[in-house]
């Protein structure tokens, strides 16, 4: 019998394994503590995310459009493209984000956690983060 666990779940598990933290470094090179927080649900970190804390469905989210996508797309960047237009385009999972979590319209701006998401989901084997693209291993 085969049991499948939403992504959701297995980052939980990653955290709860590591008492609830761990660190991950992005393809830059920077560590970044990150926290599951105290509801079990979200995640926050004071150097990757700022103020913003992310619910673990985030994850769900961005595996779905991958899957959707042939199992690969571009990470995008939401910093100085507004949402559908250039680096968060349509195809990116930056607009993945900013639409289908975020709730954003084409044309707002949206914060962009792309980085710190891709280096979780690589960290717990469940995508291949390189430079400018995301890809599933599962």
């Amino acid at each position: 019998m085969v049991i499948f666990m939403k992504t959701s779940e297995i980052i939980r598990n990653m955290f709860m394994q590591g008492a609830g933290s761990i660190v991950v470094t992005t393809l830059r090179g920077k560590s970044h503590l990150v926290k599951l927080n105290k509801d079990g649900k979200t995640i926050s970190s004071e150097t990757g995310l700022r103020t913003q804390q992310l619910d673990l469905s985030v994850f769900d989210i961005v595996v779905d459009f991958l899957r959707e996508n042939g199992g690969m797309a571009p990470k995008g960047n939401g910093r100085n493209s507004k949402v559908g237009h250039g680096k968060c385009a349509s195809d990116t999972v930056c607009y993945c984000i900013a639409t289908k979590y975020y709730g954003h319209k084409v044309g707002e701006s949206t914060f962009d956690p792309v980085f710190i998401i891709a280096a979780i989901l690589d960290m717990a084997g469940i995508c291949e983060n390189s430079r400018g693209y995301l890809r599933l291993k599962l």
